[in-house]
């Protein structure tokens, strides 16, 4: 148990790669789809529907991924490089023509993507890593796991609130990174079910995220799409989302009450009288992590109104801590959850073509009839409809997609943005697990461990939380329009 605690956060070795052969299965199938999708593409080319076309490749491109059967990152690529070929024809069609059928050169869609997003993942992701690494988040959890004295419902409590307290600075994937691995080492040397912990702790994190522009990577999408100040964003969403914390935290210790039981004290004695600073790897690497960490608050509260962006500042101190790890930096890059950086490169891509050929025009003016003018109605409209949009998609592509809406109709209110920022954080558990990767953290977390979190679980609560999440928001945000705005 102590030698687990110790080796906490340490990277998992190498496992031995077996080559099995296997027959052909989900790749097979997805490599037909993608012909199928592509000749169906092909053909609306020769209409001269581009749009058309690229509307095709994008839905298939998702439906294949949301099987989960296929690599999304491939796909993602793969779609991406389709479209781009789509529209490159289209190009071509018109320097030979002079017909213009909305067609772009492939420099115009790879402009598109939103890179000032993926620099900010990518600077996270070696910050956290650097940091874990030197033993800092160990420390951290086990002095403030410590203060609950081993009592189950104490230490549930104290979880959560540094779930929330982290989920402003970090993202929700980084967070869940932290939080999830202390957590369940602690509930094992306690003897304690780390489920009802993780689950927890994934929905805490979803909407102790949605004042900070940097606490979810939608929220970035959505803030430097509209150009949502963060000031504002953290003023009006602080108050609700500590209402929520509120509301939920005495759903939470009723609905996980008969879970909480009591540990032999000669256990808890032995746990806690570990000296946190055996967690520390390395005091050099343990202070330069402090510091920089800092450093990345304060510039996170400070930079908005010097006009220097989150991403910018996030690249500066792993700059730094790369440079200071010298021979371990390529060891950090390695580190960085670089499937999902590309994944996003081919998710804006996607996302940029719809952008290109107007269809995200075309969505907001078919959206224009049914919001009218009435601003409240459209608050209401963009926290409930992405919400459930997210429940079954990733909130990702969602917050991709429908916040150029958000702009659209941002002449109504000020709010709409901050409403959108809502809806795609807490529809992330509402009906499914799969609407935010954080929750998937938990979930692949827990079947490392061989206690996998069901899907019904994770419903059952998430969606009770998140439809009482979005009530209280919708009434929320509709008083603030109506108070400073209407």
């Amino acid at each position: 148990m102590l030698h687990s605690l110790c080796s906490m956060g340490k990277s998992e070795r190498t496992k031995d790669v077996i080559n099995t052969m296997k027959k052909p299965g989900w790749e097979i199938i997805a490599a037909i789809g993608v012909v199928i999708m592509t000749i169906i593409a092909g053909y609306m080319v020769t209409l001269h529907n581009i749009s058309g076309a690229v509307l095709v490749v994008f839905i298939g491109s998702y439906i294949l991924i949301s099987t989960e059967k296929v690599n999304r990152t491939a796909m993602s690529l793969l779609g991406v490089a389709i479209v781009g070929v789509i529209l490159y024809i289209a190009w071509e069609i018109y320097v030979l023509t002079g017909v213009d059928y909305g067609g772009v050169e492939f420099s115009v869609l790879i402009a598109h993507i939103d890179w000032t997003t993926i620099i900010f993942i990518i600077a996270m992701s070696i910050i956290v890593g650097i940091a874990a690494a030197s033993g800092l988040f160990q420390f951290i959890g086990l002095r403030i796991a410590a203060r609950s004295k081993g009592d189950h419902r104490r230490l549930f409590i104290t979880f959560l609130i540094f779930v929330a307290g982290i989920s402003l600075f970090f993202d929700t994937v980084s967070t869940m990174l932290i939080a999830a691995p202390l957590t369940i080492e602690i509930c094992k040397a306690l003897e304690i079910d780390f489920k009802p912990f993780l689950i927890s702790e994934a929905i805490v994190c979803n909407f102790s995220s949605i004042p900070s522009i940097v606490g979810a990577v939608p929220n970035l999408v959505i803030a430097g799409e509209t150009n949502l100040n963060p000031g504002f964003l953290f003023i009006v969403m602080m108050p609700l989302s500590i209402i929520l914390f509120l509301v939920s935290l005495p759903i939470l210790l009723r609905w996980y009450g008969s879970t909480f039981g009591e540990t032999d004290h000669v256990r808890i004695d032995r746990v806690f009288s570990i000296d946190p600073a055996t967690m520390i790897k390395d005091r050099w690497d343990f202070n330069i992590s402090a510091a920089a960490l800092v450093f990345l608050v304060i510039g996170f509260a400070l930079g908005p109104f010097f006009g220097i962006v989150p991403p910018l500042i996030a690249l500066v101190v792993a700059g730094f801590l790369l440079l200071l790890a010298h021979e371990r930096a390529n060891e950090f890059l390695s580190q960085v959850g670089w499937p999902t950086v590309f994944f996003l490169v081919g998710l804006f891509g996607l996302v940029g073509a719809l952008e290109i050929t107007g269809l995200i025009d075309a969505l907001a003016d078919a959206i224009e009839p049914i919001v009218g003018n009435d601003a409240n109605f459209a608050i209401v409209f963009l926290m409930w409809i992405p919400a459930m949009l997210s429940a079954f998609l990733d909130n990702l592509p969602v917050s991709a997609v429908l916040a150029p809406i958000a702009v659209e109709f941002g002449g109504l209110t000020p709010v709409l943005p901050l409403a959108l920022i809502f809806a795609v954080n807490i529809g992330g558990y509402i009906f499914t697990p799969l609407g935010s990767p954080a929750n998937m953290v938990a979930i692949g977390l827990s079947e490392r461990e061989h206690d996998r979190i069901s899907f019904i679980e994770f419903v059952k609560i998430g969606t009770l939380l998140g439809l009482i999440h979005l009530t209280i928001g919708s009434v929320y945000l509709v008083l603030i329009n109506m108070l400073f705005f209407g």
